[in-house]
């Protein structure tokens, strides 16, 4: 794959080229063996056929699974459909203020894993689209079939400021609405917002989408190195607090944090969405190959 990206952007140099290149060797890997009924999600209705039977693994749909052959064989298979339709891939990409903190900024690594999972999509003949927003859907970038269009996916996320706002719900309602086929949807998000992110991730559900969410949090977010009289601004309304931070404010704040991560963990749980929790401090093709491994964005 031939790089289109100025020399002095670092986002996607050549190691970053590089890195996509393996992973897409190692996602070969994943998939080989596995039927097209595996990697699109099974669904009922026109255009769907049986294809064919494979073990249940944890944290598949109960709904296909065969209970005929458990019956007989006191063992649970999942029953796999073709679809004449290619599996859709849309990556929304949250851009607001909030993304541009850490060190790398997570504005930054969600742009690259984006890319790694858009190079993976069009890699095994997927459409892959692409959104930005914020508390508006800020840029689009129609649906792709081909690895030889990558170079539009790089154009695109390396245009992509971080700025404004964060609010799911408009934005995602407003993807539901302009999207007539249903796909697999994964949001790249830290989920930080005032008024919670759970409304938007709803619509996508209702829609017939597929969600999958991807929370990412800078390792500063997680362990902050602060100490004394700080003055902290919100980064995305600039409101400041004045704070004194010692061991006990920290513990606190890692367990009000804690809470917080295991609430929208659960959240996601119940409502059927894919849920992974990274870190800046992991590598991007690491968060990547973790999932497909088990089997959870191509199944």
């Amino acid at each position: 794959m031939s790089s289109v990206i100025d020399d002095t952007q670092l986002l996607f140099d050549a190691e970053f080229l590089r890195k996509l290149e393996r992973l897409e060797l190692l996602a070969r890997k994943v998939f080989r063996g596995l039927i097209r009924g595996e990697h699109s999600t099974p669904r009922r209705g026109r255009g769907i056929e049986f294809a064919d039977f494979r073990r249940y693994r944890p944290g598949d749909d109960l709904r296909y699974i065969d209970w005929n052959i458990f019956a007989r064989l006191d063992r649970l298979f999942l029953k796999l459909y073709a679809s004449e339709e290619d599996l859709t891939l849309h990556v929304l990409l949250d851009t607001s203020s909030s993304m541009s903190f850490g060190e790398p900024l997570k504005h930054d690594y969600a742009r690259q894993l984006a890319a790694a999972l858009a190079y993976i999509g069009l890699s095994n003949l997927d459409r892959v689209s692409m959104y930005a927003f914020s508390d508006q859907i800020r840029a689009t970038l129609p649906p792709l079939k081909s690895k030889r269009q990558m170079s539009a996916v790089l154009d695109f996320l390396s245009a992509q400021p971080h700025g404004g706002q964060t609010d799911f719900s408009q934005p995602l309602k407003t993807f539901a609405s302009q999207t007539s086929r249903s796909g697999l949807v994964v949001v790249i998000s830290d989920l930080f917002g005032r008024s919670g992110f759970e409304a938007g991730l709803d619509v996508l559900r209702f829609a017939g989408h597929d969600v999958v969410v991807v929370q990412l949090l800078a390792e500063e977010e997680i362990d902050p190195p602060l100490d004394g009289a700080l003055i902290l601004v919100d980064a995305e309304d600039d409101a400041e607090l004045k704070v004194t931070v010692d061991a006990e404010l920290r513990a606190l704040y890692q367990r009000r944090l804690q809470s917080l991560l295991d609430d929208t963990a659960a959240y996601c749980r119940r409502a059927g969405i894919e849920y992974l929790r990274a870190s800046t401090a992991i590598a991007f093709e690491d968060v990547v190959l973790k999932y497909l491994r088990q089997g959870r964005l191509w199944r």
